[in-house]
């Protein structure tokens, strides 16, 4: 085992496992040897024997807006190729005979509202359905329909600032999605997402307060990916990032307790599921393999299937079209399957790191596109390590329902785990 600081609290973790306590190290040891081969069996099922789920479909490649940091490439969004409406129903007929759930993503879902609507009321049974969008394209009735069929919605927000937030995604962007906010006030299924670039990563504590005192109770906020050059134009220092990021997450904890309506941070609460109930998890990004290829994949409106939508614009990781390979083809082609067998243990610098199976050491997408191999240390390495610390100091301190939902481990186990994972 190895050991961890936690504030003024000595643990010990290991590593493969993520079984992690305090006290003395050789009854956690005794402990560890007990209970070793049920914890191996599920990592292993986790990182390995899960099947995929989610279809990230982008029913458009236009977009109305250009934001600098996007990943796809402008060539991609200029040629605006719709998805005929029979090739849309093709690819719903494919997932629904293994997968659970589309998310329309893009580009800008939004422009093709009317088709996706008559489709998602066509196959409502067969598959649940989220949307991402930049919100701009949204009008009332639009959030009506949405709410009323419980819709998971993803509306992108970069800061609580007018001015910062437009500079980055667009003029008049702030005015509309604050009025979409409006509309969606109290709906559980929305979540909004700030991706974190050098112009907002001070703003963080600001937006998590901006978010609460809007009626959201579910947001993310992602680094920039290096997956373009826009993007790593904008990509900020990871410690300042680290330290603005941990002062939201406080913010967040804070309000909960001053108000008894919580604002879940969802990346940092994956992150202390990945500590508390590593199974538990949601988001599959901070785990070797990625959830990219395995549980979920991305379909352009061509057709052309990837392991996730940071790939599209990486030609060389298209694994085929889906409609003409089907599910299984693209599952087995080759770029599925390097992404799929890139392992932590596997790469310099994180294979002896005692938070390896915490982190995952994202993203190969981006890593890829900078170095130009997915086997090298991410350039937000010490910003994984300090709120993967912080998260030990959060449960340490008592905090972990402030956080997280008691509901998230009892789905996963039935109970709630003890102080250790795999108690």
């Amino acid at each position: 085992m190895q050991e961890l600081r936690a504030g003024d609290r000595r643990l010990w973790i290991e590593p493969g496992t993520v079984f992690w306590g305090w006290g003395e190290l050789e009854e956690l040891e005794k402990f560890h040897e007990r209970v070793r081969e049920a914890l191996e069996r599920e990592m292993e099922r986790l990182r390995f024997g899960l099947e995929p789920v989610l279809l990230y479909l982008n029913p458009t490649d236009a977009c109305n807006r250009s934001c600098s940091y996007c990943y796809l490439p402008r060539e991609h969004r200029e040629r605006g190729r719709n998805m005929k409406e029979e090739e849309l129903r093709d690819v719903l007929d494919a997932a629904a005979d293994r997968l659970r759930a589309v998310v329309f993503h893009g580009s800008e879902p939004m422009l093709q509202k009317g088709t996706l609507m008559e489709v998602m009321d066509d196959y409502r049974h067969e598959l649940s359905f989220g949307i991402q969008t930049n919100g701009t394209l949204l009008e009332e009735e639009d959030v009506s329909y949405l709410v009323e069929r419980g819709v998971s919605v993803g509306l992108s927000l970069d800061s609580p600032d007018e001015r910062v937030n437009d500079s980055l995604r667009g003029k008049g962007h702030f005015e509309r999605v604050s009025q979409a906010l409006e509309w969606f006030a109290g709906y559980p299924r929305l979540c909004v997402i700030t991706t974190i670039t050098s112009r907002n990563c001070s703003q963080l504590p600001e937006m998590v307060e901006f978010l609460h005192s809007m009626g959201v109770s579910r947001c993310l906020m992602n680094p920039v990916r290096g997956t373009s050059e826009g993007g790593r134009v904008l990509m900020p220092s990871p410690e300042r990032m680290a330290a603005s990021f941990i002062e939201a997450v406080e913010r967040a904890i804070e309000l909960t307790k001053q108000t008894g309506k919580r604002l879940v941070v969802g990346d940092f609460a994956n992150i202390m599921l990945g500590i508390l109930a590593p199974s538990a998890r949601v988001l599959m990004c901070d785990i070797s393999p990625c959830g990219a290829g395995r549980r979920f994949l991305a379909v352009t409106a061509d057709g052309t299937a990837y392991p996730c939508g940071e790939f599209i614009g990486l030609g060389e990781f298209a694994g085929g079209n889906l409609l003409e390979h089907g599910l299984e083809g693209v599952l087995a082609s080759e770029p599925f399957r390097a992404v799929r067998a890139r392992r932590v243990e596997e790469i310099e610098g994180c294979s002896t790191c005692t938070l390896r199976n915490i982190c995952g050491n994202p993203c190969p997408a981006e890593l890829q596109a900078m170095h130009g191999r997915m086997d090298v240390r991410s350039h937000y390495c010490e910003y994984y390590v300090r709120i993967i610390r912080h998260a030990f100091e959060v449960i340490v301190r008592g905090d972990t329902w402030q956080v997280l939902r008691r509901s998230a481990l009892r789905r996963r186990y039935g109970r709630e785990p003890g102080a250790a994972a795999g108690v």
